[in-house]
C-alpha cells in the first residue's frame, strides 16, 4: 500500500500551496442530530442506532493523507468515504462539532484527495507552470510520452 491509499505509486496525496484560497476548498454542512440519525438509518436499516451524549461521534482513524478513514456515530462505524456520501460532504477530510442538537461538519478540500486537484492545477497554471510541470507535480515518477 502506498501513501495515497492506493496500490499505484503515482497516485499519492500532493499538497499545493495556494489552493486553500479557493471558495470551494472549505465548506460546512450543518445537520440536526435527528437528520444524522435518519441518514444513517437509510444506509443501515438493519441496525438499531444508539446515539447519546457520551458516544455521538468518534473519529477512529485517519488516512495518511489526513482524511477520515473510519468514524463512529453512536454505535454505527462507517468509513470516511461513506460519511462523505451519507451526509453530502465534499471530502472525507472533515471535523465534527456538536452544539446542542446541531452537528456541524467542517470540510477541507473537494474530492478524494488523490491525483490531480483542479484548484491546485489552477494555482500552478497561474504561477506560469505548463501542463508537463503540473502533471509532474501531481503524478510522481511518471513519464509523459507522445503516441
Amino acid at each position: 500500500m502506498y501513501g495515497g491509499g492506493t496500490e499505484y505509486p503515482y497516485l499519492q496525496v500532493v499538497a499545493t500551496p495556494g489552493e486553500e484560497a479557493y471558495s470551494q476548498y472549505a465548506s460546512e454542512v450543518i445537520l440536526t442530530e435527528e437528520e444524522v440519525i435518519e441518514k444513517l438509518k437509510q444506509k443501515h436499516p438493519d441496525i438499531v442506532i444508539n446515539f447519546d451524549e457520551s458516544n455521538w461521534v468518534n473519529i477512529n482513524e485517519y488516512t495518511e493523507g489526513g482524511r477520515i478513514k473510519t468514524v463512529t456515530f453512536g454505535n454505527v462505524k462507517i468509513s470516511g468515504v461513506e460519511a462523505r456520501t451519507t451526509f453530502g460532504l465534499k471530502s472525507a477530510n472533515f471535523k465534527v462539532e456538536k452544539d446542542g442538537d446541531m452537528i456541524k461538519f467542517s470540510v477541507t478540500g473537494y474530492g478524494h484527495g488523490v491525483g490531480m486537484s483542479q484548484t491546485g492545477a489552477d494555482v500552478l497554471a497561474k504561477e506560469g507552470k505548463n501542463y508537463e510541470d503540473i502533471i509532474n507535480h501531481f503524478y510522481k515518477d511518471i513519464e509523459i510520452k507522445n503516441y
